[in-house]
């Protein structure tokens, strides 16, 4: 099968949404249009209280997981706000020559049908996919759509070049 996106995959806190947000913001200064969503992390008094997933396009964002503000299952101290990913669910329909997907992880596998939205957009569009490291098993069976970036501390830096220009040469070559 043709590779069609990045996955990107790395321990928790090392940069993967950051290099998102950097390789996202280059594209699109470069004509792509981009669509989908990230996730970010929310802190009150410096402790972690949840996640807000966020549209790429717009900014606007809604309440992924918290500690106490959602209601729904529960993935560690956080409930899912199911009702959110679906709403992130519903961005990958929107045009776009990128598909944005941060992340493939415990909590949005709370979603029934999230896992196979997923496989839909990385067999079928071009994509830049974050995985979570518990997402191994899932990451070794479509690692063939598309090439595996692995972040560490030491190479997250020079990783967003990397990214930009393998995407940039797919989107480049193919639209």
């Amino acid at each position: 099968m043709t590779e069609l996106g990045a996955f990107i995959t790395g321990p928790p806190g090392v940069g993967k949404t950051t290099l998102v947000v950097k390789v996202v913001d280059r594209l699109r200064a470069m004509g792509v249009r981009v669509a989908g969503f990230y996730t970010i992390e929310a802190r009150e008094q410096g402790v972690r209280v949840g996640f807000r997933l966020v549209n790429v396009n717009s900014g606007e964002w809604r309440w992924l997981a918290h500690v106490n503000v959602v209601e729904g299952p529960m993935v560690g101290r956080y409930h899912v706000d199911i009702n959110t990913v679906e709403w992130g669910l519903a961005l990958l329909n929107e045009p776009g020559n990128l598909y944005v997907i941060d992340e493939v992880g415990p909590m949005e596998m709370k979603h029934p049908l999230f896992l196979r939205r997923v496989e839909e957009v990385v067999k079928s569009r071009h994509f830049i996919v974050t995985v979570h490291v518990r997402m191994t098993d899932w990451l070794r069976t479509h690692s063939s759509l598309g090439r595996v970036f692995r972040l560490s501390y030491t190479n997250r830096d020079a990783m967003v070049n990397d990214v930009l220009n393998y995407l940039r040469g797919l989107i480049t070559r193919v639209d």
